[in-house]
């Protein structure tokens, strides 16, 4: 098992706590992303977290005119609201070090604690202005990056 450290320390430097939004839905995630190569550690947290969420496998991808060859990768993702209830748990336990993703991880908190309080009813407008927060911090930083459909 991994320490707890340790996980609060990988995920503060490769971890993304976001969202996405399709028309009128948020969806609330927690994300980790390495190469198949180091496909290893992607597990060992997958385990270390009680196995919630999934892990996927994205291919190798040919170069783009704006992106260089793409290595095999894979994914973690926790996207349940409950599910990520373990996931906050976590970092209010171990909290992350790093100022930008501790901020990051405060407002993504209050997206996910607000989505758990009121998950039938929840108001489009509350989650939009944080998640308007969330992006104004830095969105050119991984631990930002939002989704739009």
């Amino acid at each position: 098992m991994l320490n707890p450290w340790y996980v609060t320390g990988f995920c503060d430097g490769e971890a993304a706590f976001t969202y996405s939004r399709n028309g009128g839905a948020f969806g609330i995630y927690f994300s980790i992303k390495q190469r198949e190569d180091n496909r290893q550690i992607v597990d060992e947290i997958h385990e270390f977290f009680n196995y919630v969420g999934h892990i996927y496998r994205s291919k190798e991808a040919e170069p783009t005119k704006n992106s260089g060859l793409t290595k095999p990768a894979a994914y973690y993702r926790v996207t349940k609201i409950q599910e990520l209830q373990i996931i906050v748990d976590h970092f209010d336990k171990y909290p992350l070090q790093s100022k930008k993703k501790l901020e990051a991880y405060k407002i993504w908190r209050e997206m996910v604690v607000y989505k758990l309080e009121n998950y039938r009813s929840a108001d489009y407008n509350v989650l939009r202005g944080l998640a308007e927060k969330l992006s104004s911090m830095n969105s050119q930083s991984r631990s930002f990056k939002v989704h739009v459909r």
